[in-house]
This record gives structure tokens, sequence and C-alpha cells, in this order.
């Protein structure tokens, strides 16, 4: 419950700063750990860990007078965006990446609750639109998608999940493939990258992100 009243709180606060935000000026009302959260998200930090020197030109790209040095403006403030990556981290901002300098930055499932819940103005407020995701008709990524998609629809935790709205603990393991030999850090970088592929989808979207509720809450997370 504490963790819901969090992220509502948030997602009302990056709500209420939108109404000052412009294209030239991302920084009115939103704090710098919420802008690296959007960073990783723009640059794929669902699936796949994120340098944090790439994560920094992408927040100097959406709010430059946040990230850049004091007196030298058009210098990336590198150690304030590692700082800033660390703070996203933390439980008391809603645990909203993984990772560290070394092993890369990656989005965590809460941050993806982030992202579908409000986060994702974030990035609107400067960009015309963000990529959904989706690939071209034949692609490896098109591919692999329609296969995870069949897969789960046939899965014993979506048959369950459209006649009765529930998935059992043993049922979300298996759709994201989680045994246990899988380490908790793997566990949600595979959460993350199975939402990520259908956040579009508002039926999986839905479905995946109630099993990763079962499977966050029976690690204590």
């Amino acid at each position: 419950m504490a963790e819901t009243l969090k992220l509502s709180a948030t997602s009302l606060n990056i709500a209420n700063a939108m109404k000052k935000v412009t294209r030239q000026g991302l920084t009115a009302g939103l704090k710098q750990f919420e802008v690296v959260t959007a960073a990783i998200y723009l640059l794929g930090g669902a699936a796949k860990s994120i340098d944090t020197e790439d994560a920094a030109v992408k927040c100097f790209e959406l709010a430059p007078t946040m990230f850049s040095w004091q007196k030298y403006q058009a210098q990336i403030n590198l150690e304030l965006v590692r700082v800033s990556l660390s703070d996203a981290k933390k439980q008391k901002n809603g645990s909203l990446l993984s990772g560290s300098g070394r092993e890369g930055w990656r989005l965590s499932a809460k941050g993806l609750d982030w992202i579908q819940a409000g986060g994702r103005q974030v990035v609107l407020a400067v960009k015309d639109g963000i990529k959904t995701g989706r690939s071209k008709a034949g692609s490896i990524d098109s591919v692999r998608r329609e296969r995870e998609r069949d897969r789960l629809l046939r899965s014993e935790a979506w048959l369950g999940w459209s006649s009765s709205g529930a998935v059992s603990a043993r049922e979300a393991r298996a759709v994201f493939r989680i045994d246990e030999y899988t380490s908790g850090k793997m566990m949600e970088i595979k959460i993350a990258r199975l939402r990520a592929m259908f956040e579009n989808d508002s039926d999986l979207s839905n479905f995946l992100m109630e099993a990763s509720k079962n499977v966050l809450q029976e690690i204590g997370k």
C-alpha cells in the first residue's frame, strides 16, 4: 500500500509539473532522478543495461540546464548524472532503476510501473512522441515478440487470468521463465524485459503487471 501511494504521489507531481514544462525547459517541477529514469527508458533500459556516459548524453539532451556545470553550461556534469542514477535506485525514490556504474543501468519493474503511470509525460514534454518499440514486420525483434505473444496466450497463467482475473505465484514464475536458480537481479531483468515488450498491448500489459507483482511479493520486493 505504501509503495502504491508513493507511486501515485510521484505521478501526481509529474502531472502537475508538466503544466509548467516546455520543450526548452524540462526542469520545472521535476527531480533529477525522474529525468534520469526517463533517459534510461528512452535508451532501451527495460531490455538492456545502459552505460553511464550514454545516460549522461541523453539526460543532457532532455534537460541541459539540469545536468550541466554551473560555470560551463555547455559541459555535461557526469558526476551529477552518476549521483542522480544512484538516487533513482533508492527505495525512498521508488526504486526506479537497478544496476551500477560498472554493470550499467536498467529500468526496474517499479520503474516500468512509474513510466506507465505517468513518467512517460516527462518524455512527451521534450519529444514530439516516443518510439513505441514496435518493429518492422519480419524483423528479428518482431519475430521474437510474436513468438513470446503466442507463448503467453497459450500459458496456464493467461488462461487463468482470462477466466478469473487472477495469476498464481507458480504460474507467474513460469510466465517470466523464473526457476529456483534465477537470482533476484536476473528476476528483475526478466520481468522488466518482458513487460517492456508488451507495454503497448493493453491486455497483456495488465496481465504481466499482475504476474510481476506476484513474483516480486514472493521475494519481498
